[in-house]
């Protein structure tokens, strides 16, 4: 029987070890395979800064998250634990096929770079729409999923960042996903409805919070007076 436990971002205030939430996209990724595979496991929220318990950090020195334990075996990485949830748990049926393993993967660093430039007008806005654009072409032609009927594990890892993008923009750059893109808002729509999406999630305001804290926003950028 597995012994699983995954170790993630606490939500703010909540302590170490905490039972709340975070809102990291990268152990919602963890937790939505987990789920997706029906395996049992426990989750334990840590609180992100200087001061992580001392016996989490004896076990995890870099103290970056999330991490999983598998009785005695320590995975820390999300790319790192899928890779081992494929091959231990599920006979390698999360791996996405290797001619789609770099779909998407340019849209959250983009989100992250306009996010951090403070600049609703920034040439990333243009990037990240193309990126968008792209992203609804290949789902056009191969989708529902990134590679097609079933969801892999490049599905797990770039919803929840979807998320993010489309929360944090619309808070504070007043930018919409455009409506225009079907297929990426049917994606959207497809994923975030599954019941592993619903149980693995967190409030939008706890995204604005945590990219407003990371990058040190203001209340909002868009419509800011210089």
């Amino acid at each position: 029987m597995s012994d699983l436990e995954v170790f993630g971002k606490a939500a703010p205030g909540t302590g170490s070890p905490s039972k709340e939430r975070g809102d990291c996209p990268f152990t919602q990724r963890v937790f939505l395979e987990l789920e997706e595979l029906g395996l049992p496991y426990t989750a334990t929220y840590i609180q992100e800064g200087p001061n992580k318990p001392h016996w989490f950090m004896v076990k995890n020195p870099s103290g970056l998250m999330p991490v999983l334990r598998d009785g005695e075996t320590w995975i820390q990485d999300s790319d790192k634990i899928a890779e081992y949830l494929d091959k231990h748990y599920a006979g390698n049926t999360l791996k996405i096929p290797v001619e789609f393993r770099d779909v998407g993967d340019k849209i959250f660093p983009i989100f992250t770079k306009w996010l951090q430039s403070k600049d609703p007008g920034s040439p990333c806005r243009d990037e990240f729409v193309e990126e968008l654009v792209g992203f609804d072409r290949h789902l056009q032609n191969h989708g529902p999923y990134i590679a097609g009927e079933r969801p892999t594990d490049s599905d797990f890892a770039l919803a929840p960042k979807l998320r993010h993008a489309r929360v944090a923009l619309a808070h504070f750059m007043d930018f919409r996903f455009p409506q225009e893109l079907g297929a990426v808002q049917s994606y959207m729509n497809r994923m975030e409805s599954r019941e592993s999406f619903e149980k693995t999630n967190y409030p939008d305001e706890m995204i604005i919070q945590g990219w407003r804290t990371k990058f040190k926003l203001p209340e909002k950028i868009a419509n800011v007076p210089n």
